[in-house]
């Protein structure tokens, strides 16, 4: 065991998220009835400052503006780049995640935790496909499979400011595999190539590096409607339940949290909205939950997806989602577009 350590290092050149950040046409969802807040804190009142690191901490970055410039750190550490932070907090190596997740013979699957944080003042892009793999010791890559069992999933996609996102990214790999290493293109830029951190999953910090989240954008309460490029979204109101009926239970000491939603379309022409892609509640460390399809299914009133919006159409229903009883704060989100950046919204439905 050994202390952590905080490792730093800046790209050379001009920052170039893999897939944008915000755009410079738009001003971002803004209140539909009133002009925008500044937006000057997060949801918590928070400077926005990442408080996590070490009086004794290191900076291994070369200093050149060729080349890619890598770190290499071990689970728990601190890793930052100029619009990420990393940690990989936790690995797992098992050959089951549940009746119907099996890795091939002679396989396992390595379930690795970790937590990324957008630092920078924009809406950060991030893909699990194109900045995550897991090498060994014989130079051998694996990418991301997609068995599940393995816990919260990693959320990938756009970031705002101040949001951190937790979560598992699980990879199968032979048993016998060693010197495992999971590689992340935190920064991409048009001169100084890739930040590259190589978490070396073997060697463990003497503590795991804090991420906090402290949303740098404002975030709305129940009632208030949202507006971005003619669709408005409002947040009606939030419940929560034990049971939905005989065959929508919530695992032991989790409960369904409902959210009551409705959208309008004033684009001029149809517009389809996709619950799975587009929406989703996030609590305040960083998990992120999807809607439960069954509950959702259960509910008398729920989000009809299966249709698009005419021009001029508001539709309302409820949306339902499986957690930890009590969980708080919880926020429920919505991503005006499913491709564009600068477009994800927060409403605080449980303080």
């Amino acid at each position: 065991m050994r202390r952590r350590k905080v490792l730093a290092f800046t790209a050379g050149g001009i920052a170039l998220p893999l897939a944008g950040c915000s755009g410079d046409s738009d001003s971002g969802p803004e209140p539909t009835d009133s002009d925008s807040s500044d937006g000057s804190d997060g949801g918590d009142g928070s400077d926005g400052s990442d408080e996590s690191t070490d009086e004794n901490g290191s900076d291994e970055s070369d200093d050149s503006d060729s080349g890619p410039e890598q770190v290499q750190a071990a689970v728990g550490d601190l890793v930052e780049g100029d619009q990420l932070h990393l940690v990989v907090e936790g690995i797992e190596r098992t050959t089951s995640l549940g009746q119907f997740s099996q890795p091939d013979a002679g396989n396992e699957f390595v379930v690795v935790s970790l937590a990324l944080k957008n630092v920078s003042d924009d809406y950060v892009s991030v893909s699990n496909l194109l900045q995550t793999r897991l090498r060994d010791a014989e130079d051998f890559q694996y990418d991301q499979t997609f068995a599940g069992g393995g816990g919260n999933t990693f959320n990938a996609g756009q970031f705002a400011p101040g949001e951190v996102e937790r979560g598992t990214i699980t990879f199968e790999v032979p048993e016998d595999a060693s010197g495992l290493q999971l590689v992340f293109d935190l920064d991409a830029s048009i001169i100084g190539g890739i930040d590259r951190a190589r978490i070396n999953l073997g060697e463990q910090a003497d503590s795991v590096a804090e991420l906090e989240q402290d949303l740098g954008i404002d975030v709305y309460g129940t009632g208030e409607e949202i507006g971005y490029q003619d669709v408005a979204v409002t947040v009606n109101g939030t419940r929560t339940e034990s049971s939905l009926g005989q065959y929508s239970q919530p695992d032991e000491g989790n409960e369904f949290v409902i959210v009551d939603i409705s959208i309008t379309n004033n684009t001029g022409e149809e517009r389809s909205f996709s619950t799975i892609l587009q929406m989703m509640l996030k609590d305040g460390e960083g998990y992120t939950y999807q809607e439960s399809l069954t509950a959702t299914s259960s509910l008398d009133r729920s989000f009809d997806e299966g249709t698009p919006l005419s021009d001029g159409e508001t539709r309302r229903g409820e949306l339902a989602y499986e957690l930890a009883e009590g969980t708080a704060p919880l926020y429920w989100v919505f991503e005006f577009s499913v491709f564009a950046g600068g477009d994800k919204t927060f409403w605080e439905v449980r303080g």
